[in-house]
């Protein structure tokens, strides 16, 4: 679930991988879905519709990721003439056929070592940044899950097309449903999962619609029951208001169970500042009927600066290329217990 790199953009009506890219770009009906957007958004004045970055590199992104001298030119993808595919911008996870626990991969069909460490990308949609994480790093095992079969297909395809096969395979799920017992099934041949990453999932910025994001109580839960001391989660999105939202509730629902990565924090810092804060007078605002007191003590941490993965998301690179900022945060398992 990414925007352009996952589920969507910015809560944008279009998206990279909603059109076809590379081999096969329709740049006259891009372009007039492009115009529409465009002056929606001028009527209401709402760049929301558009994302962060808007429109200004939309029907050329695409096209850019293939090209052999882009970031992503490695995978040779526009070589192979690999093409985009057409999806449902939104689906509703909330639906019945999505509140069932998915079948694990088998995983023996899906790596050729599953003995290797995994990393799972929650929302691939479809799958550059899985496929190039894992050409980088051939020593680990990488799982894209992405919610739209359409897209999870494609991002097989594309394996296939780029090369990379082995150590990637891409897989469909209601993540926040599925992903804790795919996790622990995977471990229960003795592997272990290193890492997950959550990054630009669809921010459903309408209230009403904020219990679809991926990042629940829930999936919190799952994670800190299912996930080994040590292993890490990436959070990263270009909407400011949602990566404080998918940090608050590691912090809020983990229990314990998840921190700051000390490697990448001054954790001891971050717990002052917490306190020293928590002893100044709480200023009122507007919402103060909503508050029920709880305070972050992450949100002293601040923002990553850099990517410390190593490999950009898509949509990473179009909001940076803008010259926008992205919002990051990681998380380490602690050695705490968490209640089944």
């Amino acid at each position: 679930m990414r925007s352009t790199s996952r589920e969507t953009t910015t809560g944008n009506a279009l998206r990279d991988e909603a059109v076809p890219s590379g081999g096969g770009v329709n740049e006259d009906a891009n372009r007039a879905d492009a115009s529409r957007v465009t002056n929606k958004r001028d009527r209401d004045g709402d760049r929301r519709l558009l994302g962060v970055t808007g429109l200004k590199n939309y029907v050329q992104h695409g096209t850019k990721l293939m090209a052999d001298e882009g970031e992503y030119g490695e995978l040779e993808l526009a070589k192979a003439g690999a093409k985009g595919v057409r999806v449902r911008q939104h689906v509703n996870p909330l639906t019945s056929r999505f509140q069932e626990q998915a079948p694990a991969p088998t995983w023996t069909d899906a790596f050729d070592d599953v003995t290797r460490a995994l990393t799972i990308d929650v929302g691939c949609a479809g799958g550059r940044f899985d496929l190039l994480y894992a050409k980088r790093n051939p020593e680990r095992n990488v799982l894209g899950v992405d919610i739209r079969e359409p897209l999870v297909e494609r991002g097989l395809s594309w394996g296939e097309a780029s090369g990379v096969s082995g150590n990637v395979h891409f897989a469909t799920c209601n993540a926040t449903v599925s992903i804790g017992e795919w996790i622990k099934n995977y471990q229960s041949n003795g592997a272990e999962v290193e890492l997950v990453t959550i990054l630009h999932p669809d921010p459903h910025f309408k209230k009403r619609h904020r219990k679809r994001r991926i990042v629940q109580e829930r999936l919190v839960r799952s994670l800190a029951e299912a996930m080994k001391p040590g292993t890490r989660v990436y959070l990263q999105s270009d909407v400011e208001e949602l990566t404080e939202d998918m940090r608050d509730k590691f912090e809020r629902y983990g229990e314990g169970c998840f921190d700051l990565d000390p490697e990448l924090y001054d954790v001891d810092d971050v717990r002052e500042k917490a306190a020293k804060a928590a002893e100044a007078p709480v200023e009122k605002t507007e919402n103060d009927g909503e508050d029920d007191g709880w305070r972050s003590t992450w949100v002293h941490g601040g923002w990553l600066s850099e990517n410390p993965i190593g490999t950009p998301s898509e949509r990473e690179l179009q909001t940076l290329g803008e010259g926008l900022p992205v919002f990051r945060v990681m998380l380490r398992r602690t050695e705490n217990v968490a209640n089944q």
